[in-house]
């Protein structure tokens, strides 16, 4: 079963987006890279063999993308985010999520009018990476230029990046964490699968932000800024902790 204070388990419509105020209509496998989180919560050995493999491809393919990423973060000493995570250590909160949406096949399995298989949101992360089945359509960016919805179909061998909202929040939102969904199917009866990965802080990690107006200097830490995103998602709280530095 899923624990939502661990981040990790099986899913099913259990998460709520503000968004919609209904359940994804999707399942999920989360995977969080903490042993004493995933000890007793491996279907198989297989799953676990491929999601570890997984995870270690995608981690240094994440760390490279922040590392171009944090040019653009002048705060930042080189390094950081890099440094800030890490995998199968009692503080990591890298996560992997395999996702199944599953198709609609009789009146039974209708969900409610306005029910999306992922409510508009932002991803609570640094960075995402989402591998995606060629021909599962579906994922769809916010323009805030053109006011529309953008598709980013799956392409063969391809990983699409997106900025998650802890990212935006170190880099005092000079990096844009960018609104996506997934749209209900034109035919219902077609499934779609991906996996995301999900690049999040260490727990104890300390993201330090300046106000450019007042000056006032506020931190958080990943734990935290994770716990606040939870509850938002889980419980319909938005409100996370913050403390001012020292």
């Amino acid at each position: 079963p899923y624990a939502a204070k661990l981040n990790a388990g099986y899913e099913h419509k259990a998460q709520v987006r503000p968004s919609t105020g209904l359940p994804d209509v999707k399942e999920s496998f989360q995977v969080t890279a903490r042993p004493d989180v995933m000890a007793s919560r491996w279907p198989t050995p297989r799953v676990e063999g491929a999601a570890r493999e997984l995870m270690n491809k995608a981690f240094d393919l994440a760390a490279e993308v922040m590392s171009l990423l944090e040019v653009n973060i002048p705060h930042l000493e080189p390094g950081t985010l890099r440094n800030a995570h890490t995998l199968w250590t009692n503080e990591s909160q890298v996560t992997l999520r395999m996702l199944h949406y599953p198709p609609i096949r009789s009146d039974d399995d209708e969900p409610p009018e306005g029910s999306m298989r992922a409510g508009a949101h932002t991803d609570w992360t640094c960075v995402t990476l989402l591998f995606q089945r060629p021909g599962n359509e579906g994922l769809e960016c916010a323009s805030k230029f053109h006011n529309t919805w953008v598709p980013v179909d799956p392409v063969a061998g391809g990983v699409a990046v997106n900025i998650g909202d802890m990212l935006a929040h170190w880099s005092q939102h000079s990096l844009l964490s960018n609104l996506h969904r997934v749209r209900m199917p034109d035919d219902p009866t077609k499934d779609r699968y991906s996996i995301a990965y999900f690049a999040q802080a260490d727990q104890s990690q300390v993201i330090t932000t300046t106000d450019p107006v007042t000056g006032k200097v506020s931190a958080i830490t990943a734990a935290d800024y994770i716990k606040g995103r939870l509850k938002s998602n889980y419980d319909g709280d938005a409100s996370f902790k913050e403390e001012e530095a020292s």
